[in-house]
């Protein structure tokens, strides 16, 4: 009587113990983070690489860069593997103008005459800040700032400040949102 019993004892015994192996031997099930919201990346970002796109000068990046170094919320590193998030600047080149000169007959008065033509491109200016997830490269903000048009250099590149440091601001509030009052 007692060997019917040390048998189904030991046989659930070895059960058990070959249970708790196989459960070790499983492999582990990929642990996936929760999905975040845009503005939740943003807000746990730390680390930044800062980029230079377009082909304007560097009015638009050195506003950006200064902003973000006195804002203090990021570390700026020299490459996008070291980074959380991508800020990228765009600005687009300035208007160029064109000059050009011929000679010929005119029609006119039948004599060699030189004529000269002048234009300007007409473009509208642009600068665009475009920050996306270091990783998966996944867009998270995006703003774009028309700076006013202006016929001095000097003119021109002020629009140019003032319209980076609206483009900042507007970013700096999706980040952290300004205290209602």
């Amino acid at each position: 009587m007692y060997r019917p019993l040390k048998v189904t004892l030991f046989i659930l015994l070895v059960t058990a113990f070959a249970a708790a192996v196989q459960q070790e031997q499983k492999p582990e099930e990929k642990k996936t983070s929760p999905v975040m919201s845009t503005s939740a990346r943003l807000a746990a970002a730390r680390i930044a690489f800062l980029k230079k796109t377009g082909g304007g000068d560097n009015i638009a990046y050195d506003v950006v860069s200064s902003t973000l170094d006195g804002w203090q919320r990021f570390t700026l590193v020299n490459a996008p593997e070291k980074a959380d998030i991508v800020i990228e600047i765009f600005s687009s080149e300035e208007p160029q103008t064109s000059v050009s000169s011929s000679t010929g007959i005119s029609r006119q008065t039948g004599r060699m005459e030189q004529s000269s033509h002048s234009s300007r491109q007409i473009t509208i200016a642009e600068i665009k800040l475009t920050v996306y997830d270091a990783r998966s490269k996944v867009p998270l903000w995006t703003g774009v700032e028309h700076p006013k048009s202006a016929m001095k250099k000097k003119d021109r590149e002020n629009n140019e400040v003032e319209a980076a440091q609206r483009l900042m601001t507007k970013f700096h509030d999706q980040v952290e949102p300004p205290q209602k009052q």
